[in-house]
Protein backbone atom coordinates (compact mmCIF):
# COMPACT_ATOMS: atom_id res chain seq x y z
CA UNK A 1 0.00 0.00 0.00
CA UNK A 2 2.68 2.03 0.58
CA UNK A 3 4.45 1.50 -2.63
CA UNK A 4 1.70 2.19 -4.66
CA UNK A 5 0.79 5.67 -3.28
CA UNK A 6 -2.40 3.79 -1.90
CA UNK A 7 -1.65 4.91 2.07
CA UNK A 8 -1.07 8.72 0.90
CA UNK A 9 -4.75 8.79 -0.49
CA UNK A 10 -6.00 6.83 2.65
CA UNK A 11 -4.72 9.29 4.91
CA UNK A 12 -6.22 11.74 2.90
CA UNK A 13 -9.46 10.40 2.80
CA UNK A 14 -10.31 8.65 5.88
CA UNK A 15 -9.82 12.08 8.49
CA UNK A 16 -11.93 10.79 10.73
CA UNK A 17 -10.57 9.93 14.13
CA UNK A 18 -9.85 6.16 13.84
CA UNK A 19 -10.92 5.32 10.34
CA UNK A 20 -7.58 5.51 8.60
CA UNK A 21 -6.51 3.28 11.26
CA UNK A 22 -9.64 1.14 10.40
CA UNK A 23 -9.51 0.66 7.14
CA UNK A 24 -5.35 -0.56 7.00
CA UNK A 25 -6.46 -3.25 9.90
CA UNK A 26 -9.71 -4.61 7.61
CA UNK A 27 -7.40 -4.48 4.23
CA UNK A 28 -4.75 -6.67 6.65
CA UNK A 29 -6.56 -8.84 8.07
CA UNK A 30 -9.06 -9.68 4.78
CA UNK A 31 -5.51 -10.03 2.45
CA UNK A 32 -3.35 -11.45 5.29
CA UNK A 33 -5.67 -13.56 7.89
CA UNK A 34 -5.54 -17.47 7.02
CA UNK A 35 -9.00 -19.20 7.86
CA UNK A 36 -12.71 -17.67 6.81
CA UNK A 37 -13.35 -17.81 11.04
CA UNK A 38 -10.54 -15.45 11.84
CA UNK A 39 -12.39 -12.55 12.98
CA UNK A 40 -10.68 -9.26 12.56
CA UNK A 41 -10.52 -8.97 16.03
CA UNK A 42 -8.37 -12.21 16.75
CA UNK A 43 -6.20 -11.51 13.72
CA UNK A 44 -5.24 -7.97 15.10
CA UNK A 45 -4.76 -9.39 18.88
CA UNK A 46 -2.33 -12.20 17.58
CA UNK A 47 -0.42 -9.87 15.00
CA UNK A 48 2.95 -7.13 15.72
CA UNK A 49 0.21 -4.75 13.20
CA UNK A 50 -1.87 -4.07 16.50
CA UNK A 51 1.87 -1.87 17.73
CA UNK A 52 0.34 0.40 14.14
CA UNK A 53 -3.12 0.88 15.97
CA UNK A 54 -3.72 3.86 18.91
CA UNK A 55 -7.32 5.08 17.63
CA UNK A 56 -9.26 2.34 18.10
CA UNK A 57 -9.52 -0.40 21.28
CA UNK A 58 -9.01 -3.65 19.83
CA UNK A 59 -12.38 -4.35 21.77
CA UNK A 60 -14.18 -2.08 19.15
CA UNK A 61 -12.91 -4.96 16.08
CA UNK A 62 -15.26 -7.22 17.51
CA UNK A 63 -18.19 -5.86 15.80
CA UNK A 64 -17.95 -4.36 12.08
CA UNK A 65 -21.06 -2.24 12.15
CA UNK A 66 -19.61 0.87 13.32
CA UNK A 67 -16.49 0.67 10.64
CA UNK A 68 -19.17 -0.01 7.61
CA UNK A 69 -21.67 2.89 8.65
CA UNK A 70 -18.87 5.30 8.36
CA UNK A 71 -17.28 4.10 5.12
CA UNK A 72 -20.56 3.78 3.95
CA UNK A 73 -21.20 7.95 2.75
CA UNK A 74 -20.79 8.51 -0.83
CA UNK A 75 -18.75 11.07 0.04
CA UNK A 76 -15.67 8.80 1.00
CA UNK A 77 -15.99 6.49 -2.31
CA UNK A 78 -16.12 9.71 -4.48
CA UNK A 79 -13.25 11.26 -2.68
CA UNK A 80 -11.40 8.18 -2.45
CA UNK A 81 -11.69 6.90 -6.34
CA UNK A 82 -10.89 10.52 -7.47
CA UNK A 83 -7.84 10.90 -5.88
CA UNK A 84 -7.03 7.16 -7.40
CA UNK A 85 -7.48 8.39 -10.44
CA UNK A 86 -5.54 10.98 -10.48
CA UNK A 87 -3.21 8.99 -9.67
CA UNK A 88 -3.01 6.74 -12.17
CA UNK A 89 -2.94 9.70 -14.76
CA UNK A 90 -0.02 11.31 -12.67
CA UNK A 91 3.17 10.42 -14.30
CA UNK A 92 5.29 10.51 -11.20
CA UNK A 93 3.11 8.81 -8.69
CA UNK A 94 4.50 5.69 -7.39
CA UNK A 95 2.06 3.37 -9.36
CA UNK A 96 4.21 4.07 -12.46
CA UNK A 97 6.82 2.39 -10.89
CA UNK A 98 5.24 -0.11 -9.36
CA UNK A 99 3.47 -1.71 -12.31
CA UNK A 100 5.90 -2.82 -14.79
CA UNK A 101 5.15 -1.03 -18.46
CA UNK A 102 2.30 0.82 -17.17
CA UNK A 103 2.10 3.53 -19.43
CA UNK A 104 -1.00 5.08 -19.68
CA UNK A 105 -4.26 5.82 -17.90
CA UNK A 106 -7.43 7.75 -17.47
CA UNK A 107 -9.35 5.96 -19.96
CA UNK A 108 -12.18 3.42 -18.79
CA UNK A 109 -13.78 0.41 -19.84
CA UNK A 110 -17.05 -0.37 -18.72
CA UNK A 111 -16.49 -4.62 -18.81
CA UNK A 112 -19.22 -6.46 -16.60
CA UNK A 113 -21.71 -6.75 -13.68
CA UNK A 114 -22.89 -9.02 -11.39
CA UNK A 115 -25.59 -9.13 -9.21
CA UNK A 116 -25.94 -9.08 -5.54
CA UNK A 117 -28.18 -11.57 -3.41
CA UNK A 118 -32.01 -10.48 -3.30
CA UNK A 119 -31.65 -11.21 0.17
CA UNK A 120 -30.08 -7.33 1.36
CA UNK A 121 -33.88 -6.74 1.36
CA UNK A 122 -33.07 -3.22 2.50
CA UNK A 123 -31.17 -2.21 -0.49
CA UNK A 124 -34.24 0.08 -2.80
CA UNK A 125 -33.79 -1.42 -5.65
CA UNK A 126 -34.37 -4.98 -4.31
CA UNK A 127 -37.87 -3.80 -2.47
CA UNK A 128 -40.46 -5.26 -4.76
CA UNK A 129 -37.98 -8.40 -5.42
CA UNK A 130 -38.77 -11.99 -4.47
CA UNK A 131 -36.36 -12.66 -1.97
CA UNK A 132 -35.84 -16.35 -1.96
CA UNK A 133 -32.58 -17.49 -2.79
CA UNK A 134 -34.37 -19.34 -5.54
CA UNK A 135 -36.38 -15.60 -6.55
CA UNK A 136 -35.91 -14.93 -10.20
CA UNK A 137 -37.22 -10.87 -10.13
CA UNK A 138 -34.78 -7.94 -10.27
CA UNK A 139 -31.75 -7.80 -8.62
CA UNK A 140 -29.27 -5.30 -7.34
CA UNK A 141 -26.52 -5.55 -9.65
CA UNK A 142 -22.82 -3.90 -9.00
CA UNK A 143 -20.86 -2.92 -11.92
CA UNK A 144 -17.72 -1.74 -12.63
CA UNK A 145 -15.21 0.53 -14.31
CA UNK A 146 -11.53 -1.13 -15.02
CA UNK A 147 -8.86 1.13 -16.16
CA UNK A 148 -7.71 -0.31 -19.65
CA UNK A 149 -3.95 -0.17 -19.21
CA UNK A 150 -3.62 -2.07 -15.45
CA UNK A 151 -7.38 -3.50 -14.89
CA UNK A 152 -7.90 -1.54 -11.58
CA UNK A 153 -11.16 -0.50 -10.73
CA UNK A 154 -11.92 3.06 -10.82
CA UNK A 155 -15.56 3.32 -10.39
CA UNK A 156 -18.14 1.07 -9.11
CA UNK A 157 -21.47 1.78 -8.79
CA UNK A 158 -25.08 0.06 -7.69
CA UNK A 159 -27.91 -0.51 -10.61
CA UNK A 160 -31.15 -2.26 -10.05
CA UNK A 161 -31.73 -4.97 -12.74
CA UNK A 162 -31.30 -8.58 -14.30
CA UNK A 163 -28.97 -6.93 -16.83
CA UNK A 164 -27.90 -4.28 -18.08
CA UNK A 165 -30.14 -2.16 -20.83
CA UNK A 166 -28.76 0.61 -23.05
CA UNK A 167 -30.18 3.50 -20.93
CA UNK A 168 -28.67 1.65 -17.47
CA UNK A 169 -25.51 1.66 -19.95
CA UNK A 170 -26.04 5.42 -20.47
CA UNK A 171 -26.54 6.63 -16.82
CA UNK A 172 -23.14 4.25 -15.69
CA UNK A 173 -21.00 6.46 -18.50
CA UNK A 174 -22.50 9.40 -17.23
CA UNK A 175 -21.74 8.99 -13.98
CA UNK A 176 -18.48 7.83 -14.07
CA UNK A 177 -16.87 10.60 -15.74
CA UNK A 178 -19.05 13.15 -13.69
CA UNK A 179 -17.62 11.32 -10.63
CA UNK A 180 -14.27 10.66 -11.03
CA UNK A 181 -13.72 12.49 -14.08
CA UNK A 182 -13.12 8.89 -15.99
CA UNK A 183 -14.10 8.99 -19.84
CA UNK A 184 -15.48 5.32 -20.97
CA UNK A 185 -14.14 4.95 -24.73
CA UNK A 186 -14.93 1.54 -25.03
CA UNK A 187 -17.21 -1.66 -23.87
CA UNK A 188 -16.87 -5.08 -23.96
CA UNK A 189 -19.63 -7.04 -23.48
CA UNK A 190 -21.88 -10.46 -22.89
CA UNK A 191 -24.44 -11.60 -25.45
CA UNK A 192 -27.17 -10.37 -22.45
CA UNK A 193 -26.22 -7.10 -23.34
CA UNK A 194 -26.45 -6.45 -26.92
CA UNK A 195 -29.43 -5.64 -28.50
CA UNK A 196 -31.12 -4.24 -31.01
CA UNK A 197 -31.58 -0.57 -28.95
CA UNK A 198 -27.95 -1.09 -27.94
CA UNK A 199 -26.62 -0.64 -31.92
CA UNK A 200 -28.03 2.48 -32.40
CA UNK A 201 -25.50 4.82 -31.03
CA UNK A 202 -22.76 2.76 -31.12
CA UNK A 203 -21.84 2.51 -35.11
CA UNK A 204 -18.37 2.60 -36.89
CA UNK A 205 -18.46 6.79 -36.73
CA UNK A 206 -19.68 7.21 -33.03
CA UNK A 207 -16.48 7.65 -31.33
CA UNK A 208 -17.33 4.91 -29.02
CA UNK A 209 -16.15 1.36 -29.41
CA UNK A 210 -17.68 -1.93 -28.47
CA UNK A 211 -17.35 -5.64 -29.01
CA UNK A 212 -19.37 -8.35 -27.94
CA UNK A 213 -20.82 -11.99 -28.12
CA UNK A 214 -23.99 -12.19 -30.77
CA UNK A 215 -27.05 -13.71 -29.00
CA UNK A 216 -28.28 -16.62 -31.07
CA UNK A 217 -31.66 -15.23 -31.53
CA UNK A 218 -33.50 -11.80 -31.85
CA UNK A 219 -32.97 -11.35 -35.74
CA UNK A 220 -29.13 -11.43 -35.27
CA UNK A 221 -28.73 -13.98 -38.11
CA UNK A 222 -26.59 -16.48 -36.17
CA UNK A 223 -26.76 -19.43 -37.94
CA UNK A 224 -27.38 -17.34 -41.22
CA UNK A 225 -23.46 -16.59 -40.59
CA UNK A 226 -22.77 -20.64 -39.61
CA UNK A 227 -24.09 -21.05 -43.17
CA UNK A 228 -22.61 -18.18 -44.87
CA UNK A 229 -18.77 -20.18 -43.49
CA UNK A 230 -19.26 -23.81 -43.21
CA UNK A 231 -17.47 -24.89 -45.91
CA UNK A 232 -14.48 -22.65 -44.45
CA UNK A 233 -13.99 -24.43 -41.45
CA UNK A 234 -12.02 -27.44 -42.27
CA UNK A 235 -9.56 -24.55 -43.90
CA UNK A 236 -6.48 -24.10 -42.68
CA UNK A 237 -5.62 -21.00 -44.21
CA UNK A 238 -8.07 -19.46 -41.55
CA UNK A 239 -7.03 -20.72 -38.53
CA UNK A 240 -5.05 -18.95 -35.67
CA UNK A 241 -3.78 -19.55 -32.52
CA UNK A 242 -4.88 -17.48 -28.88
CA UNK A 243 -3.65 -18.73 -25.11
CA UNK A 244 -2.89 -22.20 -26.67
CA UNK A 245 -5.76 -22.86 -28.72
CA UNK A 246 -6.38 -22.81 -32.44
CA UNK A 247 -9.86 -21.13 -33.68
CA UNK A 248 -11.40 -20.80 -36.99
CA UNK A 249 -11.69 -16.95 -37.37
CA UNK A 250 -13.30 -15.05 -40.09
CA UNK A 251 -14.23 -11.50 -40.78
CA UNK A 252 -17.60 -10.87 -42.43
CA UNK A 253 -18.27 -7.39 -42.88
CA UNK A 254 -21.83 -7.06 -43.08
CA UNK A 255 -25.21 -5.02 -41.78
CA UNK A 256 -27.50 -5.55 -38.74
CA UNK A 257 -30.68 -3.85 -38.33
CA UNK A 258 -29.11 -1.16 -40.97
CA UNK A 259 -26.32 -0.28 -38.50
CA UNK A 260 -22.96 -1.32 -40.15
CA UNK A 261 -21.44 -3.63 -37.09
CA UNK A 262 -18.39 -6.62 -38.58
CA UNK A 263 -19.02 -10.06 -37.37
CA UNK A 264 -15.71 -11.90 -36.61
CA UNK A 265 -16.84 -15.77 -36.12
CA UNK A 266 -15.21 -17.96 -34.59
CA UNK A 267 -14.84 -21.82 -33.89
CA UNK A 268 -12.88 -22.44 -30.44
CA UNK A 269 -12.35 -26.24 -31.89
CA UNK A 270 -10.86 -28.08 -29.18
CA UNK A 271 -13.91 -27.28 -27.43
CA UNK A 272 -16.37 -27.74 -30.37
CA UNK A 273 -14.48 -31.00 -30.64
CA UNK A 274 -14.75 -32.30 -27.24
CA UNK A 275 -18.40 -31.77 -26.40
CA UNK A 276 -19.37 -33.57 -30.01
CA UNK A 277 -16.98 -36.38 -28.58
CA UNK A 278 -18.80 -36.75 -25.75
CA UNK A 279 -21.94 -36.41 -27.06
CA UNK A 280 -22.17 -39.47 -29.79
CA UNK A 281 -20.61 -41.49 -27.02
CA UNK A 282 -23.61 -40.71 -25.11
CA UNK A 283 -26.24 -40.35 -27.59
CA UNK A 284 -25.18 -42.38 -30.33
CA UNK A 285 -28.50 -43.69 -31.62
CA UNK A 286 -30.13 -39.56 -31.53
CA UNK A 287 -26.81 -38.63 -33.47
CA UNK A 288 -26.94 -41.65 -35.81
CA UNK A 289 -30.59 -40.38 -36.73
CA UNK A 290 -29.35 -37.04 -37.27
CA UNK A 291 -29.21 -35.51 -41.16
CA UNK A 292 -25.70 -34.83 -42.25
CA UNK A 293 -26.09 -31.29 -42.13
CA UNK A 294 -27.40 -31.65 -38.37
CA UNK A 295 -24.32 -33.47 -38.31
CA UNK A 296 -21.99 -30.88 -39.24
CA UNK A 297 -23.61 -28.44 -37.15
CA UNK A 298 -23.58 -30.70 -34.18
CA UNK A 299 -19.45 -30.71 -34.83
CA UNK A 300 -18.96 -27.39 -34.21
CA UNK A 301 -22.02 -25.53 -32.63
CA UNK A 302 -20.45 -26.06 -28.81
CA UNK A 303 -17.98 -23.64 -30.12
CA UNK A 304 -19.21 -21.75 -32.69
CA UNK A 305 -19.37 -18.18 -31.43
CA UNK A 306 -20.00 -14.60 -33.27
CA UNK A 307 -18.08 -11.52 -31.88
CA UNK A 308 -19.68 -8.28 -33.14
CA UNK A 309 -17.88 -5.07 -33.38
CA UNK A 310 -17.77 -1.60 -34.59
CA UNK A 311 -14.00 -1.94 -34.81
CA UNK A 312 -12.44 -2.14 -37.64
CA UNK A 313 -9.50 -4.70 -37.47
CA UNK A 314 -8.35 -8.64 -37.85
CA UNK A 315 -9.77 -11.33 -35.85
CA UNK A 316 -7.11 -11.60 -33.44
CA UNK A 317 -7.53 -8.14 -31.93
CA UNK A 318 -11.23 -9.21 -31.46
CA UNK A 319 -11.06 -12.41 -30.00
CA UNK A 320 -7.86 -11.22 -27.72
CA UNK A 321 -10.48 -8.18 -26.55
CA UNK A 322 -13.28 -10.80 -25.43
CA UNK A 323 -10.72 -13.43 -24.25
CA UNK A 324 -9.68 -11.20 -21.71
CA UNK A 325 -12.82 -10.66 -19.86
CA UNK A 326 -11.45 -13.97 -18.07
CA UNK A 327 -8.97 -11.53 -16.55
CA UNK A 328 -11.47 -8.62 -16.08
CA UNK A 329 -13.98 -11.02 -14.99
CA UNK A 330 -11.21 -12.24 -12.48
CA UNK A 331 -12.03 -9.04 -10.37
CA UNK A 332 -14.93 -10.50 -9.07
CA UNK A 333 -13.74 -13.77 -7.96
CA UNK A 334 -10.71 -11.95 -6.30
CA UNK A 335 -13.68 -9.94 -4.28
CA UNK A 336 -15.42 -12.85 -3.48
CA UNK A 337 -12.13 -14.72 -2.58
CA UNK A 338 -10.13 -12.47 -0.47
CA UNK A 339 -12.63 -10.01 0.01
CA UNK A 340 -16.09 -11.38 1.07
CA UNK A 341 -17.57 -9.32 -1.26
CA UNK A 342 -20.33 -11.91 -1.62
CA UNK A 343 -22.33 -12.74 -0.38
CA UNK A 344 -23.23 -9.51 2.14
CA UNK A 345 -25.01 -9.95 5.71
CA UNK A 346 -25.12 -6.28 6.50
CA UNK A 347 -28.60 -5.19 5.41
CA UNK A 348 -28.78 -1.49 6.58
CA UNK A 349 -28.47 -0.10 3.22
CA UNK A 350 -25.40 2.37 4.42
CA UNK A 351 -23.51 -0.79 5.98
CA UNK A 352 -24.10 -2.60 2.68
CA UNK A 353 -22.40 0.41 0.96
CA UNK A 354 -19.58 0.95 3.42
CA UNK A 355 -19.20 -3.00 3.69
CA UNK A 356 -18.82 -2.94 -0.24
CA UNK A 357 -16.46 -0.06 -0.33
CA UNK A 358 -14.19 -1.65 2.53
CA UNK A 359 -14.14 -5.00 0.21
CA UNK A 360 -13.54 -2.78 -2.92
CA UNK A 361 -10.02 -1.05 -1.63
CA UNK A 362 -9.25 -5.25 -0.36
CA UNK A 363 -9.68 -5.80 -4.31
CA UNK A 364 -7.54 -2.89 -5.40
CA UNK A 365 -4.58 -4.37 -2.84
CA UNK A 366 -5.14 -8.01 -4.01
CA UNK A 367 -4.73 -6.82 -7.36
CA UNK A 368 -1.71 -5.01 -6.95
CA UNK A 369 -0.06 -7.75 -5.26
CA UNK A 370 -1.21 -10.32 -8.06
CA UNK A 371 0.86 -8.08 -10.56
CA UNK A 372 3.77 -8.94 -8.76
CA UNK A 373 3.61 -12.64 -7.42
CA UNK A 374 1.33 -14.48 -10.27
CA UNK A 375 4.10 -13.85 -13.01
CA UNK A 376 6.26 -15.54 -10.86
CA UNK A 377 4.18 -18.21 -9.85
CA UNK A 378 3.22 -17.46 -6.83
CA UNK A 379 -0.49 -16.83 -5.26
CA UNK A 380 -2.44 -14.44 -2.52
CA UNK A 381 -2.35 -17.50 0.13
CA UNK A 382 1.73 -18.29 -0.50
CA UNK A 383 2.37 -14.44 0.38
CA UNK A 384 -0.10 -14.57 3.48
CA UNK A 385 0.94 -17.76 4.49
CA UNK A 386 5.18 -18.22 3.65
CA UNK A 387 6.51 -15.52 5.89
CA UNK A 388 4.00 -16.27 8.74
CA UNK A 389 6.06 -19.94 8.99
CA UNK A 390 8.96 -17.84 10.86
CA UNK A 391 9.35 -17.65 14.09
CA UNK A 392 9.77 -14.51 16.27
CA UNK A 393 10.48 -13.92 19.79
CA UNK A 394 10.23 -10.96 21.74
CA UNK A 395 12.41 -9.85 24.69
CA UNK A 396 11.24 -7.72 27.39
CA UNK A 397 12.54 -4.50 25.50
CA UNK A 398 10.32 -4.91 23.04
CA UNK A 399 12.88 -5.97 20.34
CA UNK A 400 11.50 -8.93 18.37
CA UNK A 401 14.17 -11.13 16.87
CA UNK A 402 13.28 -12.65 13.56
CA UNK A 403 14.50 -16.33 12.66
CA UNK A 404 16.46 -16.30 9.38
CA UNK A 405 13.82 -16.42 6.05
CA UNK A 406 13.59 -19.79 4.06
CA UNK A 407 14.51 -19.50 0.36
CA UNK A 408 10.50 -19.15 -0.59
CA UNK A 409 10.31 -16.36 2.11
CA UNK A 410 13.44 -14.56 0.25
CA UNK A 411 12.41 -14.76 -3.14
CA UNK A 412 8.96 -13.40 -2.07
CA UNK A 413 10.68 -10.98 -0.49
CA UNK A 414 13.16 -10.17 -3.26
CA UNK A 415 9.58 -10.20 -5.66
CA UNK A 416 7.80 -7.57 -3.55
CA UNK A 417 11.00 -6.15 -2.94
CA UNK A 418 10.41 -5.92 0.84
CA UNK A 419 13.50 -7.19 2.84
CA UNK A 420 12.34 -9.16 6.02
CA UNK A 421 14.69 -7.63 8.87
CA UNK A 422 16.23 -9.37 11.13
CA UNK A 423 15.21 -7.43 14.35
CA UNK A 424 12.07 -5.35 14.97
CA UNK A 425 12.07 -2.22 17.67
CA UNK A 426 8.12 -2.09 18.69
CA UNK A 427 8.88 0.84 20.48
CA UNK A 428 9.59 2.92 16.75
CA UNK A 429 6.15 1.91 15.26
CA UNK A 430 4.15 3.67 18.06
CA UNK A 431 1.96 6.29 15.61
CA UNK A 432 4.22 5.96 12.75
CA UNK A 433 0.87 4.91 10.86
CA UNK A 434 0.55 8.55 10.52
CA UNK A 435 4.31 9.25 9.73
CA UNK A 436 4.02 9.91 5.50
CA UNK A 437 7.56 8.90 5.44
CA UNK A 438 6.28 5.25 7.32
CA UNK A 439 7.11 2.27 5.13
Amino acid sequence: MEKTGLLEIFRSVFTKKGLYEWVVVHILHDVLSVGPHVSCNDFLTFSFASYLIEDIPLTALRSDSRYYSMMGKDSLRVAFFSKFADMMKSESSKMRSYIEGYESSGKGCYVDSTPLPNEIRRLISNAYCSHGKTGSCSQTRLFLVLDEETDLPVWYGLTPGNVLDLSTISDITSDTFISVGVEIDSMVLDASYITREFLAPYTSDSGKMFSGKSPASCGFQYKTRYHEVKNLIPNAKYEILQNGKAYFAYKKECGLFGKKVDSYIFVDQMKALSWHTEYIEKHWEEFERMSDKEKNWNRVKNGFFILLSNIDTHCEEILNRYIERVDIESVFKDAKDYGNLLPLSKWDKTRVDGKIFSDMLTTIVILLLKKKLVPKGYSIPDFAGKPGSLMCCRNSEDIVNIEMPNMQVKELSRILNIPVPGTLDLNKYSRKIYDPTFG
